[in-house]
């Protein structure tokens, strides 16, 4: 049965290879949830677009993952059974899922549960994970639109003066942003954005009265962004986004809020409230964008307006690394 089992993985592993299911896309590193939020005691379905994967732990420590179908009679595995040698058991058949039957790896990274098909390097890191003085927030918010709607959004520098400008945001209708500069990096998977940004009166109180703040943005191919926006005295606070792509126009945003001010139980909670607050007029837009279709793709990028050269070379890096057998980019 074992042997049988494995054919059958590799013949699945053949037409990966060959683009009939996936692509190389999925060799990079998928954040699927929070280790805080996952319980270890049970099988947990996640979907990284079309792809079903059902993840278990052995003993409670060792994440494994396998396609979410029973390769029997085609039972989904999410409803079964962790035995106690840590085999997930199918419910139809009782049929005992171990090690040697897992899909992909899957590993716990700076409390994140992450999953790849092959990849032998380490997933993205956040700035000062280890660092005593930083605390941390996590928030994970269900956006309603593509995956490339959701990059060029956090690497979009003009929309905070539209979409975040209401008396609990801080963007600026009033010139806010100078001194841009863009840096392209050899590995051809970064993109970088640095500027000073001039917020409104409204919601300075998150950037500790400053301004003016100096921002720098990276974007790390395919499915992360991170920020850090720079305040007085070394006081930093640093956006952490991965994204994770559920359907054409469904994201999955995982967000880490680290920083090292604002370190008490009642400020964390401020900067947490802060932080659904933006995310929640970010949601607003991103509700009414246009559904992913060839119109679409055809229609827009056509017009380009100040502080915008970056988003050519983040559409660069995404044709060049994009292999276009996964459709989970829309054209560009």
């Amino acid at each position: 049965m074992i042997i049988l089992m494995r054919i059958l993985l590799l013949l699945l592993e053949i037409q990966i290879i060959y683009g009939l299911v996936i692509s190389p896309l999925f060799n990079n590193w998928y954040c699927l949830d929070f280790i805080k939020n996952v319980d270890k005691s049970k099988p947990l379905k996640f979907n990284i677009g079309e792809m079903p994967l059902v993840v278990w732990f052995k003993n409670e420590t060792t994440p494994l993952s396998t396609i979410n179908i029973c390769s029997h009679q085609g039972s989904t595995l999410d409803s079964g059974k962790i035995n106690n040698k840590g085999c997930l058991i199918c419910p139809y058949h009782g049929l005992s899922h171990d090690k040697s039957m897992a899909y992909g790896k899957t590993i716990i990274h700076e409390g994140k549960l992450w999953w790849s098909y092959n990849n032998y390097k380490k997933p993205p890191s956040i700035p000062f994970y280890n660092n005593k003085n930083y605390k941390r927030t996590e928030i994970s918010v269900d956006m309603n639109a593509n995956i490339l709607d959701c990059i060029h959004n956090l690497i979009d520098i003009n929309h905070p003066q539209f979409i975040h400008n209401s008396i609990l945001g801080f963007g600026n209708t009033n010139d806010p942003i100078s001194n841009v500069k863009i840096f392209n990096y050899k590995n051809k998977k970064k993109l970088g954005l640095s500027l000073n940004y001039k917020s409104n009166t409204k919601l300075r109180y998150v950037k500790q009265e400053l301004k003016t703040s100096n921002n720098f943005h990276i974007y790390d191919y395919p499915f992360t962004s991170w920020s850090r926006v720079s305040l007085n005295n070394k006081q930093n606070l640093f956006v952490y986004v991965n994204l994770l792509p559920l359907t054409k126009d469904t994201t999955r945003w995982f967000i880490t809020l680290s920083h090292n001010y604002w370190k008490s139980d009642v400020e964390m909670k401020l900067m947490e409230l802060a932080g659904r607050i933006i995310l929640d007029q970010d949601k607003d837009q991103m509700n009414i964008q246009a559904k992913t279709s060839k119109l679409k793709s055809l229609w827009i990028n056509k017009i380009k307006i100040n502080n915008e050269n970056h988003l050519e070379d983040l559409r660069k890096i995404i044709k060049t690394n994009n292999d276009n057998s996964l459709d989970l980019f829309p054209s560009i």
